[in-house]
């Protein structure tokens, strides 16, 4: 979806006594914000959208960029057993594996430990791509990417350290207008060519982790990963397998969160754009490269006729002083 950041440091007790505590520690309002820095560096043809990119002429495109931002989070809890709970913001698991995205909705904890929450996430999908990423030579306008996702979670399934997160999404761009350009490579498709590289999708969202204590200050979570991208063209439909190993270290007064994600993505359709550069690249005319992108990720894509393998690396920090926010009632 979006770029991700990953944030090196993260509240550990967050994740640590979860399994078992109340939603919060007593009911009425509480919260938290954190200061967080984060660094990435992206290299791709088709959605760099500064202006220094507008115009593809065939060198790489890499741009990097770094931020300081708030982040946080503000919930209200009650109930006999402070088992209710609303909440708006983002959540320290979600930043320490990179995922940026404000949440609200509401969370429901059984007399078993289980615990249950169903989420809007009105920003996640939002961004701006290229009309027509494949236009060659001429400057490309740009286009707003919107859409909503929603989500539910369901933590210490029957009081274990199972867990299960899943989150629909539907993406629609403004204006999809990819591979209509007058491209002066010759590789001008057809309309019924140009419906195949389609971007506007639903996405299906799917993650199993569990957690494994190794010791007093180390928590592990593997997880496993699916994502389905049912989009309108067949070049852009994909099914993402993958698998995350999340860790989170306490060190004294100071805690860390470490995540490596590998995914593997397979498209139904072949990019029929990406082959006639492929067959033009062959027979020594202009072409369109492949493009990589940067996160904490390693990606396989496999399209018919091409492989595209892409791997990065993120690096931020985070300090997170507690606010009090708490009001009893």
């Amino acid at each position: 979806m979006k770029q991700a950041w990953s944030v090196l440091a993260v509240s550990l007790s967050v994740v640590s006594h979860g399994a078992v505590a109340k939603l919060g520690e007593s009911n009425g309002f509480s919260g938290e914000i954190a200061i967080n820095a984060a660094y990435a560096s992206k290299t791709s043809n088709l959605t760099n959208t500064d202006d220094e990119f507008r115009t593809y002429n065939g060198g790489q495109q890499e741009n990097s960029s770094a931020l300081v931002l708030p982040l946080g989070n503000v919930q209200y809890t009650w109930g006999s057993r402070s088992n209710h709970q609303v909440f708006l913001g983002t959540s320290r698991a979600d930043v320490a594996v990179g995922t940026l995205a404000l949440e609200t909705g509401y969370r429901y904890q059984f007399q078993g430990g289980t615990k249950w929450s169903l989420a809007v996430l009105p920003t996640i999908l939002e961004g701006e791509v290229w009309q027509d990423p494949y236009l060659l030579n001429s400057a490309r306008s740009t286009t707003d990417e919107k859409g909503t996702a929603y989500r539910m979670q369901i933590d210490n399934i029957a009081g274990s350290l199972f867990s299960l997160d899943l989150a629909y999404g539907k993406r629609k761009l403004d204006s999809e207008q990819s591979g209509s350009g007058d491209n002066q490579s010759g590789t001008n498709l057809t309309p019924a060519q140009m419906a195949t590289l389609d971007r506007n999708a639903d996405i299906f969202y799917g993650k199993f982790k569990m957690m494994l204590p190794i010791n007093r200050g180390v928590l592990l979570f593997p997880a496993l990963i699916y994502t389905q991208q049912d989009a309108n063209g067949s070049a852009m439909k994909s099914n993402t397998y993958g698998a995350e190993v999340s860790s989170f270290i306490s060190a004294g007064n100071h805690q860390f969160a470490f995540t490596v994600t590998y995914l593997n993505r397979q498209y139904d359709g072949a990019n029929l754009f990406l082959m006639m550069s492929l067959a033009k690249m062959m027979s020594g005319k202009p072409s369109w490269p492949m493009s990589t992108q940067a996160s904490f990720t390693q990606t396989t894509s496999h399209w018919l006729l091409s492989v595209v393998s892409t791997t990065a690396v993120q690096i931020s920090s985070s300090m997170t002083p507690k606010i009090g926010l708490r009001l009893s009632v």
